[in-house]
């Protein structure tokens, strides 16, 4: 495993078929007037299946929801929206009997034999959360949120911690990158785990984040201040990610503060005089542009 210190660096959806619907042929001779179209034609289940846009607006809300013991599974449909975890909400214990696919997966809360408060799992589609914590009451509690896609990428955005609210968060891929922002008061641990890809902690992260334990595949980090060396899932008062991916890149950032860089794709002419001129004369080639296209245009009469 690769621990980068910083340098800079979509949905499915299936269209229904519109069912068909059977021509009766009129015959002119005279008989008994026929029923109305509405009375004769037989009930479909098919005219009461959702949409595909509706189906995936149950996966992809545009409002911000409060919620616990929430449970979003599928196959292909992309995960998306703002989420408000609330463990002192009321939830239903059938939130929860989807399977949590991955047999050989580290499953902290398995372990520990934690219920999670939210469960978002999709098999081929990304997944894209805002995420925060929060309650009605001053009682210290923990919400625990799992998160899964076997080829989609995931990216989280953990942008609030109410005081005393704290989080245990639980993300594994198999092929696809992994990218996490920690707000600044985060309190506790980070297991990282990447087999074949690296992990990558951004600028404002790398500074304030302490790495005590490193190896090949994985590495455990401390954020935040006061005693958080023995945080767990379990840990009260603390604050706990567990990322694991077995192909995928994993990068770690402080919620509003550190900034992802999309680097833009280079162009083959680009790569090319790369590999013939060097990347240096390269980079002096694309400063010397850089100039030219600030200088005002003068225009000769």
């Amino acid at each position: 495993m690769i621990i980068e210190k910083p340098d800079a660096e979509t949905p499915y959806s299936d269209e229904k078929a519109a069912h068909p619907r059977a021509g009766s042929s009129v015959q002119e001779r005279e008989q008994p007037p026929p029923y109305a179209e509405a009375s004769t034609r037989p009930t479909s289940n098919v005219d009461n299946i959702p949409s595909s846009s509706q189906i995936n607006s149950v996966f992809r809300p545009t409002m911000q929801q409060h919620v616990n013991c929430i449970s979003l599974l599928s196959k292909h449909n992309a995960l998306a929206g703002s989420y408000i975890i609330d463990a002192e909400l009321p939830g239903s214990p059938l939130a929860h009997l989807g399977k949590w696919h991955g047999r050989k997966a580290r499953k902290h809360m398995t372990k520990h034999n934690i219920v999670p408060n939210a469960t978002f799992q999709t098999r081929h589609g990304y997944i894209n959360l805002d995420l925060a914590t929060a309650g009605g009451t001053s009682v210290p509690n923990k919400a625990y949120v799992q998160v899964m896609s076997r080829h989609g990428k995931v990216n989280i955005n953990l942008f609030a911690l109410q005081d005393h609210k704290h989080i245990c968060l639980e993300v594994k891929t198999r092929h696809s990158p992994i990218v996490l922002f920690v707000p600044p008061n985060f309190q506790g641990a980070l297991q990282l785990h990447s087999k074949r890809g690296n992990v990558k902690f951004l600028p404002a992260f790398a500074q304030q984040a302490r790495t005590v334990q490193a190896n090949d595949d994985g590495a455990l980090v401390l954020f935040g201040q006061g005693e958080i060396s023995l945080a767990e899932p379990d840990s009260e008062g603390l604050d706990f990610c567990s990322l694991e991916s077995r192909h995928g890149k994993l990068t770690v950032g402080i919620s509003g503060v550190d900034v992802l860089e999309t680097a833009e794709g280079k162009s083959l002419i680009k790569k090319l005089g790369a590999m013939v001129l060097g990347p240096d004369i390269m980079r002096t080639v694309d400063k010397l542009n850089d100039t030219l296209r600030d200088r005002p245009t003068v225009l000769h009469q």
